[in-house]
């Protein structure tokens, strides 16, 4: 999911406040190990395999639309903010739909993103307008570090490449799985796996804004099994080592019926359903 004046979080572009806290003492990679090494090319995409399987296997491969429902609470400075319910739409590979609120118009936002094509209503404001160039800027990074995207991408080899990267501590007496994921663009992002269950726990990169590196971070907790596929019921973002955002799912349907109409622009505020 991706979000403009509630920014930000993916909602995939999506176990507990325990180890969210935990994760927060990982401030740099342990025990570093070569992604270029073939045989740790060869380990990271086992590694990926084994993260796929974990997550519903060719379940979770070969879904291709989504439908979830929520809370998204944003934070400013590291203090939550008012939640606020969300339902999104996914239609692979490049359509979304996302409401935040409730009940009338003018109480909610809507942003839709089809391809580079993107606008957004809000309801409260009562205007409908088309994205900026740096938004949709942001969307189709946004898509580039969902999870759910990412994963299905290392798996077959999708315009990313893979290496193992080491073991991160977690917590004490307890390490990670780190594996480096190498886009076309160069851009890098490591991805630590549960030693034991597999499962995605974080995901972190770096990019240059405003003149300075900075770090983005999502943690992934609370794996709940919807549809025959394992997700996050709990997702938080980090700027920093500074929260931004969490996402409390509250229901995930896949391969449901979606209508082209709720990804078309309308003419006018009034004629949005």
């Amino acid at each position: 999911m991706v979000i403009i004046s509630v920014k930000s979080f993916s909602i995939f572009k999506l176990a507990g406040i325990g180890c969210a806290v935990l994760l927060l003492a990982i401030t740099a990679r342990a025990q570093r190990a070569d992604p270029n090494d073939p045989k740790n090319v060869e380990r990271g995409a086992e590694l990926i395999k084994q993260a796929v399987q974990a997550r519903g296997g060719e379940r979770f491969l070969s879904f291709t639309s989504i439908m979830s429902t929520g809370v998204y609470t944003r934070f400013d400075k590291g203090l939550s903010q008012n939640p606020i319910q969300f339902i999104d739409w996914i239609v692979y590979p490049d359509k979304e739909r996302t409401e935040f609120g409730k009940g009338k118009k003018k109480i909610r936002l809507i942003q839709i993103n089809v391809r580079k094509t993107c606008w957004v209503d809000n309801g409260d404001a009562e205007t409908l307008k088309d994205q900026t160039d740096k938004q949709i800027e942001e969307h189709l990074e946004d898509l580039d570090f969902d999870i759910d995207r990412l994963l299905r991408a290392a798996a077959k080899g999708d315009g990313v490449e893979v290496g193992f990267a080491g073991r991160e501590e977690t917590r004490p007496g307890e390490r990670a799985d780190a594996v480096a994921i190498r886009f076309k663009s160069d851009q890098t992002a490591y991805l630590l796996l549960d030693s034991q269950t597999h499962l995605p726990l974080s995901l972190s990169y770096e990019k240059t804004e405003d003149g300075g590196l900075v770090k983005h971070e999502t943690r992934y907790n609370q794996y709940v099994d919807y549809d025959g596929v394992k997700f996050p019921n709990i997702v938080d973002f980090f700027r920093d080592n500074v929260q931004t955002g969490r996402v409390n799912l509250e229901s995930i349907k896949l391969n449901t019926q979606v209508s082209d109409e709720l990804f078309v622009k309308p003419a006018s505020v009034k004629a949005i359903k």
